[in-house]
């Protein structure tokens, strides 16, 4: 006996078919938005990746030109291991190009002097730095055995000879070098916004790049470039340690300015690092110098900086010209504690210094 099929059961069969298939349906849909949607985030993740590797490799590339040295020193130079301790040799030149005084019969042919010679020892694994001056009448013995100022080498040889002289004094390997022109240091301070120092004396002296007279009155201010330059070059100004106060001055304003730099939030130090080469050539290449930045910058530790001066000790020669004492054995000394990574500042090496017999009344200069 056959039953008859309820027209109800296959009614309800078609609709249950059909809001399948329409489900099947939305959901395809669905899947094909969503893929719409991926392929579109995942271009646009392409685009801004490779957006930001090009800006990467313009603003690397921007920076290295910027920092570019006129002098291969490769030759001078020596590689030291990943992760280790280095040293670098910053020079400041006198150079009076394009300053008030640029037609000085000293500056006239073009002449310069490394006027601030620092020897910089950089241990990013522990955060620290150490600068050690070099005073610029530091005698130096030239292949011919004539003595000069270790400033001349600068004039005499350039940069490279200027690596030479200053590893075979300290007896170190110098791995990277930097030059700060005379006439770019306001610029570099005034790019910083002005750095705050203490002025240990009341100062007046003239700006060798206007003929302007600038004073300072002593005590812990902020500077801006003009006067930072005047901070820097002040010599006459203090009755005694004239240049010795003056390395100390050089160093504390190279304080200042690195602090000014690192304290600077990640995102703007590549902003900061441009202003720099504004001012600076160097050896060292973008990454690395963004490297070292982001290293001295991030993290809870503060960097620590260590700062002192060779021998410095000195006295008139036969020639009338002032000349510091030879002292290798302070200068072994001092260096065996900037080595170590130790602080050179209390360290009092001037009694090693060879004193000629005519000169037994020293002074310091």
């Amino acid at each position: 006996m056959k039953h008859a099929q309820s027209p109800y059961h296959h009614g309800t069969h078609q609709v249950s078919s059909a809001k399948g298939f329409e489900k099947s349906k939305a959901e395809r849909e669905k899947a094909r938005q969503r893929k719409k949607i991926l392929t579109g985030v995942g271009i646009a993740l392409v685009v801004l990746i490779a957006g930001a590797a090009l800006y990467l490799m313009s603003y690397l590339n921007q920076l290295n030109n910027r920092f570019e040295l006129e002098e291969d020193l490769s030759p001078v130079l020596v590689e030291t291991p990943a992760n280790e301790p280095f040293y670098v040799l910053v020079l400041g030149s006198d150079s009076r190009e394009g300053t008030a005084n640029a037609d000085h019969p000293t500056y006239g042919e073009g002449e310069e002097r490394s006027d601030t010679m620092m020897l910089v020892r950089v241990d990013a694994s522990k955060k620290l730095m150490t600068m050690l001056s070099i005073p610029r009448d530091t005698p130096y013995t030239l292949p011919d055995d004539s003595v000069i100022k270790i400033n001349e080498v600068y004039n005499m040889g350039g940069a490279s000879a200027s690596i030479q002289a200053v590893s075979e004094l300290t007896g170190v390997s110098i791995a990277h070098y930097a030059e700060i022109h005379f006439s770019e240091l306001q610029k570099l301070v005034d790019d910083l916004g002005g750095v705050e120092v203490t002025v240990p004396v009341d100062i007046t002296v003239k700006d060798a790049l206007t003929g302007e007279e600038i004073s300072l009155e002593a005590g812990k201010q902020v500077l801006n470039g003009q006067q930072a330059q005047a901070f820097a070059r002040a010599r006459h100004e203090y009755t005694e340690g004239e240049d010795v106060t003056r390395q100390d001055n050089v160093r504390v304003l190279g304080v200042a300015i690195l602090k000014k730099i690192l304290d600077k939030p990640s995102h703007q130090m590549p902003e900061a690092l441009l202003g720099l080469a504004e001012c600076t050539r160097t050896d060292l290449r973008s990454g690395e110098l963004l490297s070292l930045a982001l290293t001295f910058a991030n993290g809870a530790d503060k960097p620590k900086v260590y700062t002192g001066t060779g021998p410095y000790s000195g006295a008139l020669n036969k020639d009338g010209l002032w000349m510091c004492y030879e002292n290798p054995e302070g200068w072994a000394a001092i260096m065996k504690i900037v080595d170590a990574g130790k602080n050179p500042s209390k360290v009092d090496v001037e009694d090693t210094a060879i004193i000629p017999k005519a000169k037994k009344k020293s002074s310091k200069k």
